[in-house]
């Protein structure tokens, strides 16, 4: 029972990022099958595309071809994302098991935790598509359809050849592929799979906390302190909130943010607390953290103008965090941070 609960967080989320680039690796024989598919389609066909017809009869040839290979990893992906829950909810379990002990950590069960995952929109802002998992994914393999029979509608209005569509799809050996549809089609599902990894993951740990009312009281949003955090996350960092009721991550595509469980004052007495921040867990928020960085570093992360107002306005990390976001977690421009905090800028000379 010497390890912490925040210690056994970072074990599982370091598992979950192996699990994402494990599930990411695959994404090269998605480039493979789908330039197969596209021999395969284009076989039959040769020299200009010279009418909207032979285009159209083209597209439906791709499409024929492609949706075995689409709808076969869409499907893969989903039976990943299920055996991701069951996984990331044993390994919850477990680290609680190893601070307080199995006579009063429960499990969730496991036909509650397929249910959640599937049945619990995501949280994702700025987003257009599918919020609920399976259409999500689902709606990977539709664009990716999508986006190479766009590319026979620009070859016909760009008076190509079968030869050079097949080019744009798959891309020349000068390129590498670097701008061709397959290579977008693989990054694509690159950043799907990894948000519905995290999805998975996020509705395991509150089913699992939910599970647990005893031990757990509530949750504090815990975002990844390195340059790639997003505005949104970075300005969470901290934030508790009761169980299942606060922003749930994955917050935007490819977020790595998760929920902690604050843990009910009886237990507390078993839980290391040495570390020297502010949030329920004595660690540092994002914003302390970058309060200690590099006025570069500051600056690539935050922008100029507002890594000044950072290190010259007068604010608390906290103070700087809240003025991040609206109410309802929409980022502020810097507009909107001028007129809540006139002073501050006053003060950092930005006026």
């Amino acid at each position: 029972m010497n390890d912490s609960v925040f210690d056994n967080a970072v074990m599982v989320q370091s598992m979950l990022e192996r699990l994402k680039a494990g599930q990411s690796a695959g994404s090269r024989d998605i480039g493979i099958e789908i330039r197969r598919a596209v021999a395969l389609a284009l076989a039959d066909f040769s020299g200009s595309i010279s009418s909207k017809s032979r285009a159209e009869m083209i597209a439906k040839a791709l499409k024929r071809e492609l949706k075995p290979v689409l709808d076969n990893h869409a499907s893969l992906l989903l039976d990943a994302a299920d055996k991701t829950s069951l996984q990331m909810a044993e390994l919850e379990y477990l680290s609680f098991v190893q601070v307080f002990g199995d006579e009063v950590v429960k499990k969730a069960g496991e036909d509650a935790l397929r249910k959640s995952m599937r049945n619990s929109p995501m949280s994702l802002k700025n987003w257009n598509g599918p919020l609920y998992l399976p259409e999500f994914i689902e709606a990977w393999g539709v664009m990716a359809s999508t986006q190479v029979t766009n590319e026979v509608v620009r070859t016909f209005s760009d008076n190509g050849t079968v030869s050079d569509l097949q080019q744009s799809i798959n891309g020349s050996h000068s390129d590498a592929g670097a701008y061709a549809v397959v290579s977008k089609i693989v990054l694509d599902y690159d950043a799907i799979s990894r948000t519905a990894l995290q999805h998975a993951h996020s509705m395991s740990a509150v089913e699992f906390y939910m599970e647990n009312p005893d031990i757990v009281d509530e949750e504090e949003f815990a975002a990844i302190l390195d340059n790639k955090t997003s505005t949104l996350c970075r300005s969470l960092d901290g934030t508790t909130y009761p169980v299942g009721k606060g922003p749930r991550p994955p917050l935007h595509i490819r977020c790595r943010s998760r929920m902690l469980p604050v843990i009910n004052k009886r237990f507390r007495s078993m839980l290391k607390q040495d570390a020297p921040g502010d949030s329920v867990y004595g660690e540092e928020t994002y914003y302390q953290w970058l309060e200690r960085q590099s006025v570069k570093r500051q600056d690539i992360i935050l922008g100029p103008t507002r890594g000044k107002l950072f290190r010259d306005g007068g604010l608390t990390p906290d103070q700087f965090a809240k003025l991040q976001l609206h109410k309802n977690f929409k980022p502020m421009t810097l507009e909107d941070m001028k007129k809540a905090a006139p002073d501050a800028f006053e003060r950092a000379g930005l006026n």
